[in-house]
């Protein structure tokens, strides 16, 4: 998925009240907006089984796996959506909505043309902020390559 260039600015409030309200996904960056597109089949394909084995490694271990809709909170002015995320451990949620994950142990990206140097960039840098972040896994759609990142 790719940030769109429409933009909007709204308080973490409005945009968590908003983001709840609405059935597109959203990125929040330092009060700005920015609108979720969908994504190829490959990319979906890819996150989804990705998701699946990672459920199966994890089985019987203290560990969840989520896909694409939980939003990953960075601070109170930043929200992000990865392709898949881990969380082993204790899950920390944000607020009694449960859909603002704390502390990600492993946070996956599928990279596309249009994704790939914000994967890389933008959104490296602010998960790079989580404390919990232990891994950051890179897989390319276009190509068997995957780069894992560890801490």
């Amino acid at each position: 998925m790719v940030a769109l260039p429409q933009k909007m600015r709204m308080s973490e409030s409005e945009y968590l009240e908003f983001e709840r309200k609405n059935e597109t996904k959203h990125e929040f960056m330092d009060g700005e907006v920015f609108a979720m597109t969908g994504a190829s089949r490959a990319h979906n394909l890819i996150s989804i089984q990705t998701a699946a084995l990672l459920i199966n490694q994890l089985r019987g271990k203290n560990c969840e796996v989520y896909a694409a809709d939980m939003r990953v909170k960075i601070s109170s002015k930043k929200y992000l959506y990865p392709d898949v995320s881990v969380v082993c451990g204790e899950v920390q949620l944000s607020d009694d909505k449960f859909d603002n994950l704390l502390n990600p142990t492993v946070i996956i990206e599928v990279l596309s043309d249009t994704t790939e140097a914000y994967d890389r960039g933008t959104k490296f840098q602010n998960y790079r902020k989580l404390e919990s972040l232990q891994e950051y896994v890179l897989i390319a759609q276009d190509k068997p390559y995957i780069e894992r990142y560890m801490r």
